[in-house]
């Protein structure tokens, strides 16, 4: 009993710290000017996370971090933007000691940000360029170039996409069999056509290899986006493929291979308080990967269900199977926060997971993950 009322008090300690932070910093960074053309936006986001698991020798532990994320946007007309965003972090969370194959927290820790990409540089994330022809009334094309985030424009989704505000666990932040690579030399193309969104990608870009070295390769992304808005609200539905080229080893490690696969994203609001999302995605195993499918779904929860319009909630759950000759069968992944609104530029979620990784050759793993976020915006 004593264990656990200590565990209790680190939580509601780290939760207190962060909520302390959250109350100054804003008040500091107002002091600012910012015109019509140029605009600074940054979070500082603090988080404690706690993980009860059942993962052999490997005890329960706990970790947080911090993370500081700064963009500078400059539009000297309405068709012309220039972004540029860095992130700093103290601390890698419970990321880098989790016996399972998901991360519990979804953005870029310390470790992320050095090095990044294999490409010798350090917590500058994105730096592009980007301009925007009126078509007619309702037509656009915007075409970017530079350091991007695919990200930014593949897999989005309203309900379940952003690990500051929403889900903290990868899964419910991006669709990890997607393979979307971060902050490196591409270039997209969006057309918008009314309700109707297309979105061209290609980036180039560098994974680790067991070795410890990076390895180069192309990465290609295409994604067909509809909106309706009915009588139940809006909804948003999305289709994508993606390709690299042949730079991925297979099994028998004898050539290599290119990765490929096909996903869907899809968000409807239900009324004014209720919101629900899903993402499934196929990639082909013919190269090494984790998995071959994955199969998501959650709820939104609108703070106007209990009359606070700023606060919102959200379930999750994720079933991942597999890739044929791999070491593990299947995951299974659930998430539930609550998000709540203490100040005008302030918020705090109280987060809970669970997942389980069913291996092949090895010993199940599974367990509970607790955590706590606060975020200050400015």
């Amino acid at each position: 009993m004593l264990i656990k009322l200590i565990k209790l008090g680190k939580i509601i300690t780290g939760a207190v710290s962060a909520v302390l932070i959250a109350m100054v910093v804003p008040s500091l960074i107002y002091a600012y000017d910012i015109n019509d053309k140029f605009s600074i936006e940054g979070n500082l986001t603090g988080i404690y996370q706690y993980g009860d698991w059942d993962a052999g020798d490997l005890d329960e532990t706990d970790r947080g971090a911090a993370v500081l994320d700064l963009g500078a946007n400059f539009h000297p007309t309405d068709a012309d933007e220039f972004q540029v965003t860095f992130s700093f972090a103290a601390g890698n969370g419970l990321n880098n000691i989790s016996p399972f194959y998901l991360a519990p927290f979804s953005d870029d820790l310390e470790d992320d940000l050095k090095d990044i990409n294999g490409r010798n540089r350090d917590y500058l994330l994105e730096a592009w360029y980007k301009h925007t022809f009126t078509l007619s009334e309702n037509a656009s094309l915007g075409i970017t170039g530079g350091i991007i985030d695919s990200t930014a424009y593949i897999d989005d989704n309203k309900f379940a996409n952003d690990e500051v505000t929403q889900f903290m666990n990868e899964i419910f932040v991006n669709d990890t069999n997607v393979n979307l690579p971060s902050y490196d030399i591409g270039g997209v193309i969006e057309l918008d056509i009314s309700n109707v969104s297309v979105r061209a990608l290609a980036m180039n870009t560098k994974y680790e290899t067991d070795t410890d070295a990076h390895k180069n390769y192309n990465y290609f992304a295409f994604q067909l986006g509809y909106s309706i808005d009915t009588s139940l609200g809006e909804g948003n539905y999305r289709i994508c493929g993606f390709s690299t080229n042949n730079k991925f080893p297979n099994w028998d490690g004898t050539e290599y291979e290119n990765l490929y696969g096909i996903g869907i994203s899809a968000d409807q609001e239900i009324g004014d308080i209720v919101g629900v999302f899903a993402r499934l995605c196929w990639q082909d195993d013919t190269a090494v990967v984790d998995y071959a499918s994955l199969y998501s779904a959650g709820v939104n929860i609108n703070g106007n269900l209990w009359g606070r319009k700023g606060d919102n909630a959200g379930i999750g759950y994720a079933y991942l199977n597999g890739a044929d000759r791999g070491d593990i069968d299947n995951t299974d992944a659930f998430e539930a926060y609550v998000r709540f609104k203490i100040l005008e530029y302030a918020d705090i979620s109280l987060d809970i997971q669970y997942m389980a990784d069913n291996y092949n050759y090895a010993e199940d793993i599974d367990g509970f993950i607790y955590g706590v976020r606060v975020n200050a915006y400015f």
